[in-house]
């Protein structure tokens, strides 16, 4: 099992127990406070430290800092230390003030980006924004932390901390009663989550990277890494502004409309962040590694790897998506109308699902090459894709048509990255990736009508829901195995030789 594949599953695992601690969290959210304006102001409030975390977090930072510091490390370890120290001594004080620059202007933002939110619902969203706001301190750094760890090989405690996050949330709303208003307890719950899941990785491993935090800064170090750092910033950001104009678009659709666009966008978001999030995370890492002779045969490995596992996830989620709801979400608060609309919004983001678990992939492969620019510009077409269509889609269809353009604005950048990588890299998959990339597709629709046949054999029931999933990755694993697919035989070989 190669290195990517053995380290993807690591992560993908603890990303796993992680989002189903998410899942949990939104089922008590919908518990509790339903659709309400309450809920609607809460998700308007840490829309914004979620921007940014993407912005400086995860998303921008580790594309700049881990290439780089591979590259350090290569060379000399005091080297790639002193690049991380003068990242920290950088990123710290420019973080604390937009802190104190969101506190200001947090009135002007929740209006920004929530225009249609009623004034008094738009107060309550300022006060749960200033709460929350100080998480993107704690995050940041968090994906500083992360960067170096994945660096050396080190994906499962960091991919496993956002559980942290997500059990103090849990625990905000279940003391949600003592708070005025109720959703302040988790607005407060959501920064101490912040804080303690940075904790998590501060102290670990320490002794593999070898790295201690000291003041520093080196010149050089913060020019290269700024000139790809703003290109990945550029293009997070604008990716981003998908989330703030679909946000910005279904405020002016009614109470409750952000509330259900966002329990179907968590449920969708479980398998992209599981697959398409854990399987670019280390193909960064890994691909910064490479040299250039061996970087277009793992990039097309990769992708043949991605589609075995996300193909079907996003077939069986299509299948199975008002099961899935009701099993999740309905009770207390949430109601039979909840459901109805939330699973017909939750249809049209899987439909991009697994483009843009490619995309992720390929803008991966670009940063790696130090291209941000390409994946700039192919964040450009997505939102320009996604901006069109949502006011075009949104007085026809709804929620349900800002879903679809999300999922049509994940399938413009895909044509131009791969355009790209074959130009210039001469990407292409061999006889073998393809055959074995048929045989996922097969697997897929043998596995889709079992999943239907069992759907009109039986009427809904929540136990049903289960044996549909178990049975959905049951007859995959079989189809794939009776079709000979390469991975099975390796598993297979694998515990025949533990046994």
């Amino acid at each position: 099992m190669s290195k990517t594949i053995k380290f993807s599953l690591y992560m993908a695992v603890a990303t796993l127990m992680s989002r189903v601690l998410g899942l949990v969290r939104d089922a008590m959210f919908a518990n509790v406070f339903g659709s309400s304006p309450e809920y609607d102001a809460y998700l308007v409030a840490v829309l914004l430290p979620f921007f940014l975390r993407r912005i400086f977090g995860e998303g921008a930072l580790q594309s700049a800092f881990v290439p780089i510091y591979n590259k350090r490390a290569m060379i000399d370890s005091r080297s790639a230390t002193r690049f991380a120290n003068t990242i920290f001594t950088v990123f710290v004080p420019i973080l604390i003030l937009c802190t104190l620059l969101g506190y200001y202007f947090m009135p002007y933002l929740i209006y920004l980006f929530a225009p249609g939110m009623e004034p008094a619902i738009r107060e309550m969203a300022v006060m749960c924004g200033v709460v929350a706001f100080p998480f993107i301190i704690f995050i940041s750094l968090w994906a500083i932390k992360t960067g170096i760890l994945n660096s050396h090989d080190i994906y499962f405690v960091p991919a496993f901390s956002p559980a942290i996050h997500n059990v103090f949330t849990i625990a905000g709303i279940l003391l949600s009663p003592y708070f005025t208003p109720r959703i302040l307890g988790p607005t407060v719950f959501f920064l101490i989550g912040g804080a303690f899941q940075f904790i998590s990785v501060l102290f670990i491993g320490k002794k593999k990277t070898g790295y201690r935090f000291e003041i520093d800064f080196v010149r050089e170090d913060m020019k290269e890494f700024s000139s790809l750092f703003l290109s990945s910033m550029a293009a997070v950001s604008i990716t981003q502004i998908n989330s703030l104009i679909d946000t910005i678009v279904v405020s002016h659709l009614g109470q409750g409309s952000i509330s259900l666009l966002q329990y179907a966008n968590r449920l969708y978001q479980l398998p992209l962040g599981v697959i398409g999030v854990s399987v670019s995370t280390v193909a960064l890492s890994q691909l910064s590694k490479r040299s250039l002779d061996s970087f277009r045969e793992m990039v097309t490995d990769n992708l043949e790897k991605l589609l075995l596992l996300i193909l079907p996830a996003a077939a069986g989620m299509i299948l199975l998506r008002e099961g899935l709801v009701v099993f999740l979400f309905q009770r207390g608060a949430f109601g039979i109308y909840e459901t109805v609309f939330t699973s017909k919004i939750l249809l049209g983001y899987l439909f991009g699902l697994p483009f843009y678990c490619v995309y992720f992939l390929l803008s991966k492969a670009e940063y790696a090459l130090g291209k941000g620019n390409v994946a700039f510009f192919a964040s450009c077409i997505s939102v320009g894709t996604n901006v069109i269509l949502d006011f075009t889609l949104a007085p026809i269809q709804g929620a349900y048509g800002v879903a679809l353009a999300t999922s049509f604005a994940g399938m413009t950048p895909v044509a131009f990255l791969l355009v790209h990588l074959i130009r210039i890299k001469g990407l292409t998959m061999t006889r073998r990736q393809l055959s074995e990339l048929l045989k996922t597709v097969s697997a897929t629709a043998v596995m889709s009508a079992v999943l239907l046949m069992i759907a009109k054999t039986y009427s809904y029931s929540k136990p049903l829901v289960v044996l549909e999933l178990v049975c959905g990755v049951l007859v995959y694993l079989l189809a794939l195995l009776l079709l000979r697919k390469q991975e099975m035989k390796r598993l297979i070989l694998r515990w025949s030789r533990r046994g």
